[in-house]
């Protein structure tokens, strides 16, 4: 390869991109990534639920001691149906660990793993700029890449799309997607709330799954799912009444609810690519799967992802060998199913069908908190343990912390 070449060449420098090129990042690969915000930005909403799984994930990255300090931990998890006394608990102390997962702001979690991933050896941070273009060639990729002081074509071993739903990397290699639209709208609101700080509550309701998640200095998440034709009458109510409709549907225990802040907009969709890889080509993140936010796996999930594709590339001769490539995109695959499913069975499963299937899911809630082994391998799946870990340079994942 020549000067300025790279062995792998990331767009998108958001949370899921900057860990692949920390996880790559050894002083001896040519790491670049492409990113098209000059700085990361502030003011971002929304909260990220990190299983334990991504937690001794970031810690083996390095990055965990810079979220540590503003984390707050998820010691119980409490999933119920509105209208009915069915509930199933996950504890921590039960599953033998000190927390089932840390939440922390999205901000703070993209901010620490740009910087961190910035300033690592061997990677050079390209911003901002876009991928415009990418072309396969013999033993590389050639992707052009758009600046202010106008186009440039770098030339890489292996192209890794980090770049989002609308990835331009992936529309650059046309990988195709489906997109199956939920017909429903995330409100996210911060919020004081009754109840114990650091269980995050699921509640299934006749309008949507709403969740309340940890948060700092007193404020919590409120996530607030309804059918998309309603979401702007919701919206637009003022805060008392937005926080007493919200209270009706979670419960008096979490009551009073108290709102700081217009409530955000995020339709949903389920997006997906119609390959996670390509020659000399790779999705990850939102790029490949955009999931329902409705059980929190999105995040955690890339990030299985992303760890074992940087595994998989420290193991290869060439990081853009076509049967690594291959044999990465086959072994992540049952994560990734049966993450999808579950998410999607949270989000279309428990809901609709009124009273009498209310009924039927609050029983089942029910068992399966009766239920030892069935309680346990929800805890398994969503702490993100499932299956184990991938390995992240010399420490073998899976052990405890």
């Amino acid at each position: 390869m020549t000067a300025g070449d790279h062995d792998v060449l990331i767009s998108g420098g958001g949370p899921a991109g900057s860990a692949l090129a920390l996880a790559l990042a050894d002083g001896r690969r040519r790491i670049g990534v492409v990113e098209a915000r000059a700085a990361i930005p502030t003011g971002d909403a929304r909260a990220t639920a990190l299983a334990e799984g991504s937690v001794r994930l970031l810690d083996a990255l390095g990055a965990w001691a810079g979220l540590a300090p503003e984390a707050v931990a998820i010691r119980r998890v409490e999933v119920s149906q509105s209208g009915h006394f069915g509930r199933a608990r996950i504890d921590a102390r039960e599953e033998g660990v000190a927390a089932l997962g840390q939440v922390v702001a999205y901000d703070s979690l993209a901010r620490v793993l740009a910087e961190a991933a910035a300033a690592a050896p061997g990677v050079e941070w390209i911003a901002p700029a876009r991928v415009v273009a990418a072309e396969p060639a013999e033993e590389t990729i050639l992707v052009s890449v758009e600046r202010d002081s106008g186009e440039r074509v770098y030339h890489a071993r292996l192209a890794v799309g980090a770049d989002g739903t609308g990835s331009p990397l992936r529309e650059a290699l046309g990988i195709g997607t489906r997109v199956h639209d939920y017909e429903q709208t995330a409100l996210l609101a911060q919020v004081e709330a009754g109840g114990d700080p650091h269980t995050a509550h699921e509640r299934f309701t006749a309008d949507g799954p709403m969740a309340l998640l940890p948060g700092l200095r007193g404020r919590r998440t409120l996530v607030w799912t309804v059918p998309t034709a309603e979401a702007p009458r919701f919206a637009a109510l003022e805060p008392g009444a937005f926080a007493a409709a919200a209270a009706r549907r979670l419960g008096r225990g979490l009551a009073p609810l108290r709102i700081h802040g217009a409530p955000a907009s995020y339709p949903l969709r389920r997006t997906e690519a119609l390959a996670s890889t390509g020659e000399r080509a790779a999705l990850v993140g939102n790029a490949v799967r955009t999931l329902h936010p409705v059980a929190a796996q999105g995040f955690n999930l890339a990030l299985r992802d992303v760890c074992a594709l940087a595994a998989a590339v420290a193991t290869a001769a060439d990081a853009g060998d076509p049967a690594m490539l291959q044999t990465w995109s086959r072994q992540r695959r049952g994560d990734q199913w049966r993450t999808r499913g579950f998410t999607d069975l949270l989000a279309r499963g428990f809901h609709g069908g009124g009273p009498p299937a209310e009924a039927v899911r609050a029983g089942a809630l029910v068992g399966l908190d009766l239920c030892g082994p069935g309680r346990h391998g929800l805890a398994a799946q969503t702490m993100g343990l499932v299956g184990g870990l991938p390995r992240v340079g010399s420490w073998r994942l899976g052990a405890r912390r």
